[in-house]
C-alpha cells in the first residue's frame, strides 16, 4: 500500500458527511489495475497523484458509485482521478481507485450531469 497524502476534508463534505480520516493510499491491487490497464497514463500521472487530490480544478459526486470523488485536474489533457472517500460503511483509508485521461467534451457533459462538490477559483 502506498501513502499518496491527506485530502482537505472540508472539501469532500458534499460527497459524504462521514468521511473517517484524511488519508489516502494506493493498494497494490488498484496500482496494477492501472499499471495493467492504462500503462501510459500510470507513467504521466505517477508523480501526480497528491497534486492532484490536493489541487484540483473541479470535484464531483460519482452518481454510479456512493462515497466516490471524481477528481479532475487539468493539465494539457484532463486527468481524471476516482477517489473512493472512507466512510462509517468503509473500514479503510480514502483509496485511489483509478485514474485516465478525459476530452474537454466530457469534462463539459460531466459539468451538466454530475453535482459539482468543489470548483477552484482562479
Amino acid at each position: 500500500m502506498e501513502y499518496i497524502g491527506e485530502i482537505d476534508i472540508n472539501k469532500f463534505t458534499g460527497i459524504s458527511e462521514n468521511i473517517l480520516t484524511n488519508e489516502v493510499v494506493l493498494t497494490e491491487n488498484q496500482k496494477q489495475h492501472i499499471i495493467e490497464k492504462r500503462p501510459d497514463i500510470y507513467k504521466r500521472y505517477k508523480d501526480k497523484l497528491y497534486e492532484i487530490i490536493i489541487n484540483p480544478d473541479y470535484i464531483l459526486k460519482d452518481p454510479k458509485h456512493e462515497d466516490t470523488a471524481l477528481i479532475i485536474k487539468k493539465y494539457d489533457n484532463n486527468a481524471e482521478l476516482v477517489l473512493k472517500l472512507s466512510t462509517e460503511t468503509i473500514d479503510k483509508k480514502n483509496s485511489v481507485i483509478t485514474i485516465w485521461e478525459i476530452k474537454d467534451a466530457r469534462l463539459k457533459r460531466y459539468l451538466l450531469t454530475h453535482k459539482i462538490i468543489y470548483k477552484k477559483t482562479d
